[in-house]
């Protein structure tokens, strides 16, 4: 975990994870709208980034550009890019408005327009509308990536969860099978402090590497962090249509709005299992 990613926490502001970066809701909202797109990549030049990222850093701005637009009715956007304090390759993206936007019933100004922004400047924006502009870009982002997808599954969006501190086969299982019913499939990644409180232990495997697992895995197509244990948090932030989950959890699950589906372990395999097999104490 970057320490750019700390800065615009991550864990709170965070929309949406590509292969090579990650786009967060800037916890300052210059303008309504207002976005961080950091690489994932360990460069502190911007000629460094990969081919890889480069080009994919041209798909998600296409994306970024037709999402504000479409939200908000932008009349410019500004990309600034300045790794002084935060060396870490990222990008400051401010959409411009010639007149006040509403968002939630309150209209919001370009204080700046038509001169450069502020980067210290914060609009009045509180925790509760700023979570409700996190969700609806939540959304936004997710649906624009599922409108080719016309697969006929079952569900459109299945979430599972865990703390995959050794990944085994029985969740590469429940995952095949999710997928198999979904067309797009989250996968939520404990953090490592969230692993502290609910088991009294760090885990093995810290939480950058787990989720970079994940992130590579076929079967899924979004990694978020699960900071918490409220799953209908996550069925509302993110439309989640079912969640997928092990068979021991029946009864015990935490009660939400979704559908849940119950897939049964693989026999013999779990990672208390192999844990006890490399002589950790779980």
């Amino acid at each position: 975990m970057t320490p750019t990613l700390f800065k615009f926490n991550y864990l709170n502001s965070f929309i949406k994870s590509y292969t090579y970066w990650n786009l967060l809701l800037r916890p300052g909202q210059i303008t309504i709208g207002s976005l961080v797109l950091i690489c994932k990549e360990p460069v502190h030049h911007y000629s460094n980034i990969s081919a890889e990222a480069h080009a994919e850093q041209g798909r998600i701005i296409k994306e970024i550009e037709s999402i504000l637009k479409h939200r908000f009715d932008y009349s410019k956007i500004n990309y600034q890019m300045m790794m002084l304090v935060d060396p870490d390759v990222h990008f400051h993206i401010i959409p411009r408005y010639d007149a006040a936007v509403e968002f939630c019933d309150i209209a919001y100004k370009d204080h700046f327009w038509p001169k450069p922004v502020d980067l210290a400047y914060s609009l009045e924006l509180d925790d509760v509308h700023y979570q409700e502009l996190l969700r609806t870009l939540i959304i936004d982002f997710a649906s624009i990536s599922e409108r080719s997808i016309q697969s006929g599954k079952k569900y459109k969006r299945m979430y599972t969860s865990g703390c995959f501190d050794i990944f085994h086969q029985g969740h590469l299982n429940i995952m095949r099978r999710s997928k198999e019913l979904c067309d797009y499939l989250i996968v939520g990644v404990s953090t490592d402090e969230l692993i502290v409180k609910s088991k009294g232990r760090a885990p093995l495997i810290p939480f950058e590497e787990r989720i970079s697992l994940l992130e590579a895995n076929r079967y899924v197509d979004e990694v978020i962090p699960q900071v918490d244990k409220n799953k209908q948090k996550i069925v509302d932030q993110y439309n989640v249509d079912a969640i997928s989950v092990g068979s021991d959890w029946k009864g015990r699950y935490p009660s939400v709005t979704c559908e849940m589906v119950y897939f049964d372990y693989t026999p013999n395999v779990s990672s208390t299992v192999l844990k006890k097999k490399l002589g950790y104490d779980s």
